[in-house]
């Protein structure tokens, strides 16, 4: 708390509208210290809000290092979980040998041959809201479509879906990462991940998971098969807890602002600049962690070595000093860099498939329905940071149809 102002991500009364409180602490309190909600691995952590600085950090991986783990007050300890770290959360030198092998297989082909899938399936789930003129853009939208693809990329069972989602919602989409509901996910994921890796080594495909292994056989990167089984698990998560809000907030967005909306729908050229401003909107992921491997000042205040820093992209894409007037969704927005999927060594791998899905899952939405409403009485909102949880975001357009 700093001068009788106080702004905690964990509490609920800041989930709806966060902007209001990221300026404030971009122009009075650019690092900001607040105890950490569990207190179990750091008493207090730091945020980050301007949008140079989260950038300088995010650049300075040896200073602002993801080997502590990238959620707050969580590491593997906390976690109970034995599984080796991922590119998401390692330093170089291993981060890159990583990630190289991810970066060489999710290429562009395979990305667009996602999008079938994507449309086809976006295209059945609206045609069922016909009847009833509403919809909730989270539980029968934005929650199932990257659960689908996730499965197409991985070549996973679709009738296995639900328990994919589940998993993820108990890991992610709450507020405690290191819960008994969350730890008793992780390990039921990690068992599940090694006997897909087991079984995919005996049945090698073209699927993602046997290219990894392939990759692997040819030595061009050592990795081993937990390595491999851990790298499922990230696959597992972040394709779908971030793309899932991230599609649901569109919906949301696109309801509060009518006349860009109808702007899309009537213009769909302007896809390229509407998408990209739709991610700096939203925001899905508010903010990841680092841990300091030095004493750390910015803005006269001194972060001690070993401390953890929270970096809120969600406070740097709302930045007037980078975009004017950054609360008001602009399609006519000059394009511009910003930090929904981070920056620097660890920038979000899976960002064009995001991209393709929220893009899909929109222009279908938008050719079938066009307009919609949002019942703000009825959202739901569970998280902040990392992502933009939501529970539920019910959607009327019968009255407008």
């Amino acid at each position: 708390m700093s001068d009788g102002f106080n702004f905690d991500p964990f509490d609920t009364a800041f989930f709806a509208d966060p902007y209001p409180s990221y300026k404030v602490m971009r122009d009075e309190f650019p690092v900001y210290r607040h105890d950490t909600p569990f207190g179990r691995v750091w008493p207090h952590y730091w945020m980050l809000t301007r949008a140079d600085d989260v950038n300088s950090a995010l650049s300075d991986w040896p200073t602002f290092s993801s080997s502590e783990g990238v959620l707050v007050d969580t590491n593997a300890a906390v976690l109970n979980n034995d599984t080796p770290p991922m590119f998401f959360n390692a330093d170089p030198p291993r981060h890159g040998e990583l990630r190289s092998v991810f970066s060489r297989l999710l290429t562009q082909p395979r990305i667009a041959a996602l999008e079938p899938h994507v449309r086809a399936y976006a295209e059945e789930t609206v045609a069922g809201f016909g009847a009833s003129g509403t919809f909730d853009a989270s539980t029968q939208f934005g929650q199932l479509i990257p659960t689908i693809t996730m499965c197409a990329l991985l070549d996973l069972p679709s009738s296995e879906r639900e328990q994919f989602l589940k998993w993820n919602l108990d890991t992610l989409g709450g507020l405690d990462f290191g819960s008994e509901t969350a730890q008793k996910a992780w390990g039921e994921m990690n068992e599940y991940w090694v006997d897909v890796v087991k079984d995919r080594r005996k049945n090698l495909s073209t699927d993602l998971i046997s290219q990894i292994l392939i990759a692997q056989d040819e030595g061009s990167v050592c990795i081993s098969d937990k390595e491999v089984s851990a790298m499922c698990g990230l696959l597992h998560d972040a394709s779908q807890n971030t793309t899932m809000n991230m599609i649901t907030h569109a919906v949301i967005t696109l309801a509060r602002f009518p006349d860009q909306r109808r702007k899309l729908a009537d213009h769909p050229e302007i896809w390229p600049q509407a998408l990209e401003e739709i991610l700096r909107f939203v925001s899905p992921v508010q903010g990841l962690a680092r841990c300091t491997t030095k004493d750390v000042t910015l803005h006269d205040v001194t972060i001690p070595e070993g401390d953890q820093v929270l970096l809120l992209f969600g406070s740097a894409n709302h930045d007037e000093t980078v975009f004017e007037n950054p609360d008001v969704l602009d399609f006519d927005r000059e394009p511009r860099n910003h930090w929904t999927f981070g920056h620097g060594i660890h920038h979000c791998l899976g960002n064009a498939v995001a991209k393709v899905e929220t893009r899909v899952a929109i222009e279908v939405l938008l050719g079938t329905i066009r307009d919609w409403e949002v019942d703000e009485d009825g959202i739901e909102l569970t998280q902040l940071v990392p992502t933009r949880g939501v529970a539920h975001a019910p959607m009327n357009f019968a009255a407008l149809n």
